[in-house]
């Protein structure tokens, strides 16, 4: 019992109810402690694990609850008082209901009440996994309100197929109307007690295994060691912690384990409690399934206690103690070795009983330490060592305990106790060595001293030869002949005596000890038993550590059979048990996957290393080859699977003996003339008198074949048979090795074993199939074993290529290998040639399931032999499946198919099925890793000349490849589609298979699109998964109404909810969770590709969302299954978002009940693992919930509370009860510790947050509320400008997701912002703007984007890899990728086809990889820099809302202005990034530059921007031309507009004659100014309009008129800065030069032909553009000399002006009286101005021409006309009007004046035409309306949106009585022009 305190065991109650911390139960603790490698949540269960109460737990797992006392009812009340736990009535938690469940427990199980406590919160914890797991029922919550769960379940395929929504029972669930009572409730909490006090000596007997093992497991050469060994430290560290404290435990010495003895005794206590019963609910209907789970916890302890025993004693390096011997034989006695083990429960016999007796009979084998006993026996009979009986002491020294067990043993013995035959048989070789040391002790006294002397010699010889040997010690001498040597001394040889006494006859009479080993071999069969341990217990139920408990249990098997070989000779029972051991149940493809460890004690290992083992075993099997071929192919085999490199060159240490064998075993022939025989009866020997064939008693062609072959072949058989490679030479000699006839001889011959073994194939093989021999042994089982000796061979290359050994050399020596199997070929074969042809021949073959055991191995090794040749020579794999029939691609049926069907379907095991499987895996990923080298080596040969093509395959072409994995593709989906209905023997395959083939329709897929932007796949680096890649998407995202194909996905899924029982090993659910992994991410990749294509095929998706109650109850079932689950639904809710369909909500398929629990589990979030990568992916889930049109679902997660609930609460606000937590607090309480999360989890959280403000405004006011969270904001952007930040970020390898962390504050301060300035709050932008200071200056900085690099990069990588590019690795928007070292560019894909050439990793740090990854880190900082930008530019338009009266802020923002056009000055980033920054930058400046001619037009910091925005123009375009009709016409608009805004800063503000004066700047500063205006007007403004014409007329389409606008407008604001002016000539010569006039001129011409909808705009335009020209002098006397007026009249649009009535304010197009007004009018004023009298005939010419204008204009006033239905407008009086009538004054009155002068102006006054223009009835109208103001207003009338603005405006001169602008300007313009008509006669 320990105090509830601030523990990672047990945190404090508050945090835990209120959701801020997680228990660690004792399953998920063993779940991640067993992950290998390990996972995410190592910090976690560091801190777990390390915590005092948890050491406690580990260290007493045989007994880890206390009693209830009153101490610790003391300790409860007070951890659960008020002052600990608030009780609340928020609905989350009763903490009075924990109480008394706690209680409750304390008092039925019999445990303190503080465990009580920590059982009764993870039940708590784990009921909303609970919920969702109970199933689907017809009430889906309270009240039915919300089904829409079920009903999208049931409506799903699953329901028909699967039967979900009539049998819930098939998921084992409650019901959900019973899931709240407390009965229900108080059964949960059980079986978490149960869970509990099962997993917990799970736990303890895995963690101490490491300790026990002396080290850490570690991979070869593997590239994350270190970081894993870090990782991996604490774990040996607690290991050590729990050994020591057990040593510790002990009153006495601590140099033994007397924890072993309390263990005996707790499992003797397990065995009684097995049969007695928790007597838990007696009179509950659940009684049962409670028992059988207090059976599980008995027996899962008893199995633990027995590995840790196990374990304990192993690891012990000298003999057992006497204490802990008796002890276990004590308890073998009394429970017979377990050998009758009956289960209350026949349910638990299958899963435990075997384990059980196999780990009884494993423990009492090694309690009896064989090695080190024999070993203890030699030195007792060679030195003085006295027997005793000490608890302490060694067993072999303590009489009686080794009588107890020659008791115990000899009565199993006769018993027939299987669980004793191991004990048995090496208790019999122990006793044995005793009866031999005893008798040899008891010779006289001078015959042990003389034998002493002559043996002394020997022994040392012995000594020194043996030092050498495996660890098992130094050999002992031979027990026939037993040594004396040593002192003499009484007691040693008394003791042995005394031991020997012990010795006593069977009932029968029989010899005891020679009763124990004969029972033990032929009755007990302990070979069978080695056999059967080895195989079907010690591999698969010692797979933990990477396999080394399995390899220690098997080594341990080996021991035995070690001690055996002193006493049995070499034979079938014997090679059978050594290659179990050697290899136990591994199969090629565990092997393969499995991970060699350093340093691990394998049995190969040590068997290689032990030569007395090599002696007895490999070496005489050896000799017996290959009259004996079979046992020797088997232990060659099983030796070539050799883990540990003992050779880092030669990886098979057996190589040079094969390759030169020196003895040859056969038949002696039958011909005696061919041999003489000599030697004695007992030794014959035997010499050839002629040449032998070697294969001469391989009797192929006898006369039934012969028949079947062709003359050629018998020819080519005829000549092999003479060839002298293969015959043994006369002269040979050798020795019979048989006395009866035939004899078998042993010749001295050497010769290769591996050529004979390629040449025996080829003799099998006549005329393409597989002809068996005469003799003892099957020619297929022959052949067999030969093929898979070679598969080894060539797999132990793979091996290295997987782990980075000496890979060039490694693959040198296994293609010599080949090649020295293929020397003696005959023909063109070669070995590969000829075991595909066997391949093809099995293939053809017609095969029944009747047919003997293992008939099916030789196809099995064939294709497995296939498979390891892809990593040595793919070049050879490739072109023989194009040709073979396994595929049928020459049109026929597929061999793979018709095997399956013929003999797996029918037998239920698939281990073909799951080869092809694995050769399609190895196929794509050979295709993969060299598609790269491949194409460089067709590309530039002479680069390879020196290689082998074959290694990489360079002869293969893409057609082939496209051809085989298309033709494999669409197998496996049939398998897919069909193999549900197969019968399986064994369960894991259907899994295995299942699994796999999503992973590589993943794998293609992913391949295909989620790199490389080349809208077709054909043009990409894997355009050979092209065909295959179109086939998955014909048949998953087809537009079809079939479901066939995606089935077996939601088979897979549903499947991995089936009822997890806590077995006794790990491994059984490895292939549930792969299978369940890979379907999810196979379905994650497919409705990313639909929304990545655009593909309307929905079905998948909605069958998907109908599942999604189904997909929330495998999140609930596996912390695996989570991340994969949270994918899926992020794509499925981005999809439905994106769709123009019906849009499918979440929380309608979902229901209410599902919904709350879900958001329940995703509340905590990757608690209590801290799982970034989950917590992530739930973020982005919540992310896309909250932007993609899951508006009630995002109100769910956002407020706890439904819409439905939310409506109740607000009438009834005592109900409410808020049962989810707020996922906004949520992400709100999680960033307020920032500091604590890695940046990837914090930028996904605030992106959260963003999203959230984003697209609900209410969560605006949220934020705005918490002060916390606020200050968190301003702290972390007034760091963000420190100096060490600065340079962090700005630099190439600084921190992107800092970067894009600030972003998002920004963003969301933007918001909050946005909702202050609609309340008119200015609080936060004063809190927020002093911590601005960084983002003032750097927010829209350059990117540092770093061009060197990438450059060099491009280069270099262009130049190294000619056939590919940086941007066949460009990542696609399939998936969206972290922001750091694989963010641009897929470094994943990169190294897997890349990594061939050393250039890849380079030496250090100066590889592709390396530059690769500085790419993408600096990438990520554009990127993310970008986004700050866009973000930066929200915030400050907000900002100068809310601040816009603060003219000093104002003015600071004149800065940012200037540094948006300074940065965009510098455009050396790629096109891509400096587009999109520079408009960005370019809307932010124009949108500040608005704003800041609002407040302080005509300021010295607004009129800085001039020269900026000039230059920033000039440089990216000088030609405005192109600039406006390229790509980015938008940018060098706003460029214009800027550049206006700019210019207006130095004008003086007509248009408002009251307004301020500008601030004319002087000195160098005004001269640069006007001289940027001067080279405004020429480049902007007259090349500018001239290109702009120009292209007008080429192509309409491409310019704009508002184009036309801006630079007129330019130009308008350009001639008005101040000393423009004083530069006349230069005005003449830039616009004089570019014809600009003319154009103008020309443009007007085309006009009526450029109306856009009937407007002639582009006239407006161009007399606009003249009349401006016009008002600077020397441009209008350049007009007036060009004859611009006759031009003018000319052109077409005049005619509007000459037709009768002309064309009034009213008249359609209304463009053409604005042309009037604005145009023409002012047009000939600034004529008449500038030139005076001489153009004055002109002028008057021209106006005269419009002599219905002018009579119109004469009558416009006529205050008579009133409105009616003919003329609505009759009697209005508009702004134009007033504008015209004083345009025409004036031009009258200079006329008259001109005309007056007469010959003194220098003109003919008769030239001068009189206009017909009454100026007395205007004179007599405008008077008339003048005296009737209130008239005049109301009849004044807006005829643009302009003059509709001035209209609501107030007037600027208070003193014109007017009451609005537009009535201003119209009493201005008449006032004015009634006061020139009044002086009319001074003219």
């Amino acid at each position: 019992m320990a105090a509830v305190g601030d523990s990672a065991y047990l945190p404090p109650l508050d945090r835990l109810l209120n959701g801020d911390s997680q228990l660690l139960s004792w399953e998920k603790a063993f779940s991640g402690l067993s992950q290998l490698p390990p996972g995410p949540g190592e910090k976690s269960l560091s801190a777990f694990f390390q915590d005092d109460r948890t050491l406690a737990l580990l260290t007493q797992f045989l007994s880890p609850f206390s009693s209830p006392t009153a101490q610790t009812r003391a300790v409860f009340d007070t951890q659960t008082s008020a002052i600990h736990v608030t009780p609340t009535s928020s609905g989350r938690y009763d903490i009075s209901e924990i109480k008394e469940d706690c209680l409750w427990l304390s008092k039925e199980v019999g445990i303190d009440e503080v465990s009580a406590l920590r059982i009764v919160i993870l039940e708590w914890q784990a009921r909303p996994a609970a919920w969702l797991l109970r199933g689907i029922t017809d009430k889906d919550g309270p009240g039915n309100d919300l089904k829409g769960g079920q009903k999208s379940l049931r409506s799903s395929l699953l329901a028909s197929k699967y039967g979900l929504s009539t049998d819930v029972a098939v998921l084992g669930i409650e019901a959900t109307e019973r899931f709240d009572t407390s009965q229900e409730r108080r059964l949960r909490i059980l079986n978490m007690y149960i869970s509990e006090r099962q997993y917990l000596p799970m736990t303890a007997a895995f963690i101490t295994f490491e300790a026990l093992n002396g080290k850490e497991p570690k991979l070869y050469n593997n590239a994350q060691e270190t970081s894993q060994s870090q990782r991996l430290s604490w774990r040996t560290e607690v290991g050590s912690k729990i050994v020591a404290r057990w040593k510790l435990s002990s009153v006495a010495s601590t140099s033994g384990y007397y924890w072993i003895v309390d263990a005996i005794a707790a499992l003797e206590a397990r065995f009684q409690n097995l049969n007695r019963g928790s007597g838990w609910l007696k009179d509950e209907d659940t009684a049962i399934q409670l028992e059988i789970g207090w059976c599980r916890i008995q027996l899962t302890e008893i199995i633990q206690i027995l590995r840790t025993i196990l374990a304990l004693v192993i690891s012990q390096k000298n003999l057992t103690r006497s204490d802990v011997f008796r002890s276990w034989f004590e308890l073998m006695s009394n429970c017979s070795f377990l050998e009758q083990f009956d289960l209350p429960y026949q349910e638990l016999n299958e899963s435990y009983t075997f384990p059980i007796q196999s780990l009884i009979a494993l423990t009492s084998l090694a309690v009896l330490k064989v090695p080190v006993a024999l070993l203890s026996l030699h030195e007792i009979s060679s030195r003085t060592i006295m027997g005793s009986s000490a608890d302490d002491a060694p067993y072999i020294l303590n009489k009686a305990v080794i009588d107890q067990a020659n008791e115990v043993l000899t009565n199993a013995a006769s018993a027939v106790s299987y669980n004793a035959s191991l004990a048995i048989f090496a208790w019999g070789i122990i006793m044995q060595n005793v009866r031999d040391y005893a008798e040899a002790s008891k010779e006289s006294w001078d015959l042990r001293q003389s034998q002493r002397a002559m043996e002394s010699f020997g022994a040392s010889q012995q000594s020194d030869s043996d030092s050498n040997e495996h660890s098992f010690g130094q050999r002992r001498p031979s027990p026939h002949r037993p040594s004396s040597t040593g002192s003499d001394g009484s007691q040693q040889i008394t003791h042995l005596e005394d031991l020997l006494d012990i010795v006593k006859p069977t009932p029968n009479n029989e010899d005891q000890i020679t009763f124990l080993a004969k029972t033990s071999v032929d009755v007990l069969r302990v070979f069978d038993v080695i056999t059967s341990l080895a195989t079907t217990f010690c591999t698969p139920f010692g797979s933990e550590h990477y396999g080394e408990p399995g390899l220690g249990m098997r080594l341990l098997l080996l021991e035995l059979l070690r001690a055996a070989l002193d006493w049995l000779d070499y034979g079938p029972d014997v090679i059978q048990a050594i290659l179990a051991v050697l290899q136990g149940s591994d199969q090629y493809w565990d092997l393969l996957e499995r991970p060699p460890i350093v340093d691990a004690v394998a049995p190969v290992t040590v068997f290689l290393q032990d030569t007395f083992l090599m002696q007895r075993i490999f070496e005489v099997a050896l000799s017996r080859y290959p009259h004996e071929s079979l046992p020797f192919l088997k232990i060659c085999a099983a030796l070539a699977t050799c883990r540990s490199p003992l050779d880092q060159v030669d990886t098979i240490p057996f190589r040079s003996t094969l390759s030169n064998m020196t003895t040859f075993t056969c038949l002696l022939p039958e011909d005696a003339a061919t041999y003489t025989l000599g030697g004695d009866a007992d030794s014959i020997y035997v010499e050839l008198t002629s040449n032998l064939d070697m294969f001469h008693d391989h009797p192929i062609l006898n006369r039934q074949n012969a028949m079947m072959l062709s003359s050629r072949e018998l020819v080519r058989h005829g000549q092999s048979n003479c060839s002298g490679s293969f015959q043994i030479p006369e002269g040979t000699t050798g020795r019979t090795l048989t006395e009866n006839k035939p004899h078998i001889v042993l010749w001295r011959h050497e010769y290769s074993a591996f050529q004979y073994m390629g040449k025996l194939l080829q003799r099998t093989m006549l005329g393409g199939a597989l002809r068996d021999r005469l003799g003892l042994e099957s020619t297929r089982e022959i052949v067999t074993e030969i093929v898979g000796f070679l598969t080894a061979i060539v797999a132990s290359m793979y091996y290295g290529q997987l782990h980075d050994w000496e890979t060039e050399s490694a693959q040198d020596i296994v293609r010599s290998m080949l090649e020295e199997t293929s020397d003696a070929l005959e023909g063109n074969d070669d070995i590969v040639s000829l075991v595909f042809s066997i391949f093809e021949a099995e293939l053809h073959q017609s095969r029944s399931v009747s047919e003997e055991e293992g008939a099916n191995q030789l196809i099995l090794h064939c294709i497995q032999f296939t498979h390891a040749l892809l990593f040595v020579l793919p070049g050879r794999v490739w072109p023989f499946l194009g040709r073979s029939g396994l595929l049928g691609l020459d049109g026929k049926e597929s061999r793979m198919a018709a095997v399956v069907t013929a003999t797996e379907v029918a037998c239920g095991s698939y281990d073909f099925l799951i080869g092809c499987v694995r050769v399609f895996g190895a196929l794509l990923d050979d295709a993969m890793t060299h598609i790269v080298s491949r194409r460089e080596y067709h590309h530039v040969s002479a680069r390879y000349r020196h290689s082998e093509p074959e290694a990489i395959g360079t002869g293969i072409t893409e057609v082939l490849m496209q051809k085989i994995l298309a033709g494999f593709e669409r197998l496996m989906i049939d398998v897919l589609e069909s193999f549900r209905n197969w019968r399986f023997l064994f369960p894991y395959q259907r899994l295995e298979i299942s699994a796999r083939i999503c992973l590589i329709f993943d794998r293609i897929l992913s391949s295909c699109f989620a790199v490389d932007d080349s809208l077709e796949v054909s043009h990409k680096l894997t355009s050979f998964l092209a065909p295959a890649a179109e086939y998955l998407l014909d048949v998953y995202l087809s537009k079809g109404d079939s479901d066939a194909p995606i089935q077996p996905l939601f088979h897979n899924m549903v499947e991995s909810l089936a009822s997890k029982s806590c077995k006794p090993t790990i491994q059984g659910a490895h292939y549930r969770i792969l299978q369940t992994k890979a379907s999810l991410q196979f379905a994650t990749t497919l409705v990313r590709v639909n929304l990545y294509l655009g593909r309307r095929s929905p079905r998948l998706e909605d069958q998907l969302f109908k599942a999604i109650p189904l997909l929330t109850m495998i999140y609930a079932a596996h912390d695996e299954y989570k991340t994969p689950v949270a994918e899926l639904l992020e794509a499925l809710v981005r999809h439905a978002g994106s769709s123009d369909g019906k849009n499918l909500s979440l929380l309608g398929h979902m229901g209410q009940g599902t919904a709350k629990h879900f958001l329940d589990m995703l509340s905590v979030l990757d608690m209590p693992f801290d799982d970034t990568q989950l917590s992530i992916r739930i973020w982005r889930l919540l992310s896309a919930v909250v932007s993609q049109r899951q508006q009630w679902f995002a109100i769910y997660l956002l407020t706890g509370s439904t819409p439905r609930e939310n409506l109740k609460n607000k009438h009834c606000p005592s109900t409410i009860a808020h049962h989810v937590r707020p996922m906004l607090q949520v992400a709100i309480d999680r960033f307020c510790n920032f500091d604590t999360l890695l940046p990837e989890e914090a930028v996904s959280t605030l992106e959260f947050i963003a999203q959230a403000t984003d697209f609900w405004p209410w969560v605006v006011g949220e934020i705005v509320k918490n002060p916390h969270l606020i200050t968190i904001f301003t702290k972390f952007l007034h760091n963000f400008g420190s100096s060490a930040q600065v340079s962090s970020v700005q630099s190439a390898e600084g921190h992107p997701n800092q970067l894009q962390m600030a972003s998002l504050i920004v963003d969301i301060c933007a918001m909050a912002l946005h909702h202050s300035n609609e309340t008119r709050d200015s609080t936060f932008a004063g809190l927020l703007l002093p911590n601005l200071s960084y983002l003032m200056q750097h927010g829209v900085a350059v990117p540092s984007y770093n061009i060197s690099l990438h450059s060099n990069l491009r280069k270099n990588f262009e130049a190294k890899f000619p056939t590919c590019s940086l941007l066949n690795f460009k990542r696609t928007k399939l998936e969206r990728p972290f922001l750091g070292t694989d963010y641009y560019y897929d470094m994943g894909l990169a190294k897997t086809v890349l990594k061939y050439d050393s250039t890849w990793e380079g030496k250090g740090d100066g590889g592709f990889a390396e530059e690769l990854a500085r790419a993408n880190v600096n990438l990520s900082v554009v990127e993310a820099q970008g986004n700050l930008l866009r973000s930066w530019k929200t915030l400050v338009m907000q900002l100068s809302i809310s601040l816009g009266g603060d003219k000093n802020f104002q003015a600071s923002l004149v800065s940012v202005i200037r540094n948006c056009l300074k940065f965009n000055l510098d455009n050396t980033l790629p096109e891509a990034i400096f587009s999109r920054l520079s408009e960005s930058r370019a809307d932010l400046a124009f949108a500040l530059m608005q704003r800041t001619m609002e407040t302080i037009p005509r300021s010295i910091e607004a009129q800085s921007v001039l020269r900026p925005a000039w230059n920033t123009l000039r440089t990216w375009s000088p030609d405005i031309g192109l600039g406006l009709t390229n790509t980015e016409a938008a940018y060098c608009r706003t460029l214009l507009k800027i550049l206006y805004l700019a210019l207006q800063a130095h004008t003086p503000d007509i248009a408002a004659p009251y307004s301020e004066p500008a601030r004319a700047m002087d000195g160098p500063s005004a001269m640069e100014n006007s001289q940027a205006a001067l080279e405004i007007l020429a480049v902007v403004v007259a090349q500018g309009f001239r290109s702009l014409t120009t292209l007008l007329h080429e192509d309409t389409t491409k310019i704009l008129p508002t184009d036309f606008a801006l630079i007129i407008a330019i130009l308008r604001s350009a001639l008005r800065v101040p000393g423009v002016d004083r530069h006349p000539e230069q005005l003449v010569a830039k616009f004089t030069d570019d014809s600009t006039a003319r154009y103008a001129c020309t443009l007007l011409s085309w006009s009526d032909k450029l109306a856009v909808d009937d407007d002639p705009i582009y006239g407006e335009l161009s007399l606009a553009f003249l009349t401006e020209l016009s008002t600077v002098p020397v441009l209008a006397e350049s007009i007036a000399v060009e004859g611009l007026l006759t031009q003018i009249s000319s052109a077409n649009l005049m005619q509007y002006f000459r037709r009768a009535g002309g064309s009034g304010p009213f008249s359609e197009p209304t463009t053409m009286y604005t042309m009037w007004y604005k145009s023409i009018l002012p047009f000939a004023l600034n004529l008449l101005e500038a030139i005076g009298a001489p153009v004055a005939a002109e002028v008057s010419t021209f106006i005269d021409q419009f002599r219905g204008q002018l009579s119109r204009a004469s009558n416009s006033f006529d205050t008579k006309p009133r409105p009616s239905p003919s003329d609505p407008s009759a009697g209005y009086v508009t702004l134009g009007m007033a504008s015209e009538a004083h345009s025409l004054v004036l031009i009258v009155a200079i006329l008259d004046t001109f005309r007056n002068a007469g010959s003194s102006a220098g003109i003919v006054a008769g030239d001068v035409v009189w206009l017909a223009w009454d100026k007395n009835q205007v004179k007599e109208d405008l008077d008339s309306w003048l005296q009737r103001r209130k008239t005049l207003r109301d009849c004044i009338l807006a005829t643009n949106e302009r003059e509709e603005a001035w209209s609501r405006q107030k007037a600027v001169n208070r003193q014109s009585g007017a009451e609005n602008r537009l009535e201003e300007k119209v009493l201005d313009e008449m006032s004015a022009a009634m006061s020139i008509l009044s002086d009319v006669g001074e003219f």
